[in-house]
């Protein structure tokens, strides 16, 4: 469940909704599975708080999935990376080669892509709808793909809001 507030830096939790405040506090973890030729297939890609950072102390894996209950529920293996290796031009690499490799579903991708390499992205992402309706905005390019001008705009929009 997202905060009220929008973030202003960091990342959201997939799974708790609270801010992931540096590399190091964060993970990108998704399920494996076969289909029924044997083929790997992926799904469920998330950005979640590190197990040591997990903002729901109380449960034993924290924002990530438990490994046991997705392979008895679903027989899907939980895999995943630490935050870190998704970012700057080695973690942009790597992104493209799972996009170039069929590794996880393509739009999953794309959507972690924009996350973690387009600055001022994760913390705008949320709010543009709102932004939209309320004429702060207008787009250049497709849905889900901001310059830099129209993300400063609103976030720009969003503190003054806060304030």
């Amino acid at each position: 469940m997202p905060e009220d507030k929008p973030i202003l830096s960091g990342w959201r939790c997939d799974s708790c909704g609270e801010t992931i405040s540096n590399l190091d506090a964060g993970r990108v973890e998704w399920l494996a599975s076969a289909d029924e030729q044997e083929m790997a297939k992926a799904s469920g890609l998330r950005l979640v708080h590190s197990e040591r950072d997990s903002t729901r102390g109380s449960a034993p894996h924290g924002c990530r999935y438990e490994q046991r209950d997705e392979f008895r529920k679903n027989r899907k293996i939980v895999e995943g990376r630490p935050l870190e290796r998704f970012v700057g031009p080695d973690g942009l690499v790597l992104i493209l080669s799972l996009i170039a490799e069929h590794e996880l579903p393509t739009e999953e991708l794309l959507e972690l892509t924009r996350r973690v390499q387009i600055p001022g992205y994760e913390q705008a992402r949320e709010l543009f709808e709102q932004a939209l309706c309320e004429g702060v905005v207008m787009p250049a390019l497709a849905p889900g793909y901001y310059l830099q001008c129209e993300l400063q705009d609103v976030l720009e929009w969003a503190i003054r809001k806060v304030e």
